[in-house]
């Protein structure tokens, strides 16, 4: 009898599904994440993220609970305390619509991917090196960012005489500011325009062409770039941005940080919140890995010349 009960517990064990080496060193607890347009299977954060928590073990929908805003950033602060209702730790907030609204309604340690927001400046943090308090997360250095894609465009519009700083009606003051400095800085009117995802045509129509009037388009979650790129290359704008996926899919330009390289450092700095960290003590994570993409369509499209020297420092040149 004692060896059929071995032997009936060793079937068991076999049929039982196998834990991976990541899901049994998890840490206990769900991960939030909250987004302020999508959370698409197929959309570019989603992707990136997704690789890194389940190299850490966390999967949808069990340890990673997933919340969306579709637009509509009055949904934002319900969500935030939905995903902590339904058991989430820690939050990942994408932008600073959704970083507001986890700060102020979720009540649990937040882990930012905001591009927009200078941390420090908006009070979230004490410092980079020593948060202090209950954010921490991704972070850019604004003036470095915004002078970069400044002093990018110009280089290729030699005639440039203006720069239009194109930010969503939700985003940050942070960035603008930044990038309005940096246009005076090296000479060129800055215009400010806050627009709708819907808003494009509209916007952009006021602007005039002749490449003297280059457009900006401040980084913020759910831009729909290939919209924009049409738009502006109707009215001979030539375009600069953040993420490289911006360049492929129209704008003249893109600089900024590698997606894949940076993006996972959120799920990491959740997880040690998991596991007991304070983010108070988790310093702020900058990107080290850039990106400078020119789009050549688009140049041909707008009738411009890029210099070879532009040319030769671009990581990705697209024909």
């Amino acid at each position: 009898m004692r060896r059929r009960q071995v032997i009936a517990g060793l079937a068991g064990l076999l049929a039982a599904p196998r834990r991976t080496i990541a899901e049994t060193q998890r840490a206990p607890g769900r991960i939030g994440f909250l987004h302020p347009r999508t959370v698409a299977p197929n959309s570019p954060t989603v992707v990136v993220l997704r690789s890194a928590w389940e190299k850490l073990g966390y999967a949808e929908p069990g340890s990673i609970i997933l919340r969306s805003a579709e637009g509509d950033p009055a949904k934002l602060p319900t969500l935030a305390a939905e995903l902590v209702a339904h058991g989430a730790g820690v939050l990942i907030a994408v932008g600073p619509a959704a970083l507001k609204a986890a700060t102020e309604f979720a009540r649990v340690p937040v882990v930012a991917i905001d591009l927009e927001t200078d941390p420090v400046r908006s009070g979230l943090a004490a410092s980079f090196s020593r948060p202090g308090g209950n954010v921490t997360g991704l972070f850019v250095d604004q003036p470095s960012i915004t002078g970069k894609w400044v002093e990018l465009l110009r280089e290729a519009v030699p005639g440039l005489e203006r720069v239009a700083l194109i930010s969503e009606a939700d985003g940050a003051a942070d960035q603008q500011d930044a990038a309005v400095a940096a246009a005076r800085a090296l000479g060129l009117t800055p215009i400010t325009l806050e627009i709708g995802n819907a808003d494009y045509e509209s916007a952009l129509a006021g602007l005039g062409g002749g490449l003297r009037t280059g457009v900006v388009r401040l980084s913020g979650p759910g831009f729909q770039a290939a919209s924009f790129a049409e738009a502006a290359v109707r009215r001979g704008l030539p375009t600069m941005s953040f993420l490289k996926n911006y360049a492929r899919a129209g704008l003249l330009m893109t600089y900024g940080p590698s997606q894949e390289a940076y993006f996972p450092r959120a799920v990491v700095l959740a997880d040690r919140i998991l596991r007991g960290a304070s983010p108070g003590d988790l310093p702020i994570e900058q990107p080290t890995t850039f990106e400078f993409v020119i789009n050549l369509k688009t140049a041909k499209a707008l009738g411009l010349t890029v210099s070879p020297s532009l040319l030769a420092r671009a990581d990705e040149v697209i024909e």
